[in-house]
């Protein structure tokens, strides 16, 4: 019997202590990931390189101040080198034929990532065009550009962006029509253009500045009529607008703002126009009021 307990003992001591044995530990990288580049253009006259913003180590882990990060461009493979905390590169102008390479690195508390893959572009004879606009139409939640017909290029629209210009709003692709519905009444807009062929892209437009708007006034109210007798109460048909939020009466200097279809003035008014009014504020035209008296009253009008 003591030889039992004596053999079963370390075997219980061996699954106890197993259970504990924790994992071990990867070794974990203090080297950044090495940027993911986006694109290369040429931006009119000069090169223009863009990439993610680097979050992680290269083991994928979490940078915890990503915002220290900074980048090393390397021109032609290390001939000539530039350092940045954006994460965008526009280089000094490009000859036409003359070839460039990029390459980019991550720099995160001294230690360095590996360079990028090489991205190249050999320079092209500059786009000198730059889009014209017809017409510019701020409506009620639209924006409309007409263009002048143009031919051998896209059309690319930037909105409400800012240098550099890298990812369009959207590409007209021979279209002269641009609208735009996904704005708000009385924000204001700005739109840039640029003719782009592949990465050849060309000037950027002058600034198009507009403010969606409802301009168009509702229709006017119908049949409104004054009826007095110890007090006169105006009744009128809704105006057939469906924008309208309420009516304006006039009587001489005085004004009220209503938003049902009748209003009772406490003695007799002189001379009343009524309004509708939609919902960007806008007025119909005035509707001249007509007074009727009931039977049996006393100063009725007539």
């Amino acid at each position: 019997m003591k030889k039992l307990i004596f053999l079963t003992f370390p075997l219980l001591f061996s699954f106890t202590t197993c259970g504990h044995r924790a994992p071990p530990k990867p070794p974990y990288s203090k080297v950044p990931q090495t940027p993911k580049v986006k694109g290369l253009v040429q931006d009119y006259t000069a090169p223009l390189l863009w990439w993610e913003k680097t979050k992680t180590f290269s083991d994928g882990r979490k940078l915890s101040e990503p915002n220290k990060v900074s980048y090393l461009i390397l021109i032609n493979f290390g001939k000539r080198k530039v350092k940045t905390k954006e994460n965008y590169f526009k280089d000094l102008p490009i000859g036409l034929r003359e070839k460039r390479c990029y390459q980019v690195v991550s720099i995160y508390s001294g230690r360095k990532s590996k360079p990028s893959e090489p991205r190249c572009i050999v320079g092209k004879e500059p786009i000198e065009r730059v889009p014209q606009i017809e017409k510019a139409v701020a409506g009620d939640g639209f924006v409309k550009l007409l263009l002048k017909p143009y031919e051998g290029y896209q059309v690319e629209v930037f909105k409400n962006q800012k240098p550099p210009f890298t990812t369009p709003f959207t590409v007209l692709n021979g279209t002269s029509l641009f609208v735009d519905k996904d704005v708000k009444n009385g924000k204001e807009y700005t739109y840039y253009l640029r003719f782009s062929s592949g990465s050849l892209k060309g000037k950027v437009s002058p600034p198009i500045k507009l403010t969606p708007a409802d301009r168009v006034p509702p229709l006017p109210p119908e049949n409104p009529l004054l009826i007095c007798c110890k007090t006169c109460l105006l009744v009128w048909e809704p105006s057939p607008s469906k924008d309208v939020v309420g009516y304006l009466i006039v009587s001489g200097k005085e004004r009220f703002s209503v938003k049902g279809i009748y209003y009772t003035f406490s003695k007799r008014p002189k001379g009343v126009f009524i309004y509708a009014v939609d919902k960007a504020g806008n007025l119909s035209k005035p509707v001249k009021v007509e007074a009727k008296g009931e039977k049996g009253c006393s100063g009725n009008g007539k």
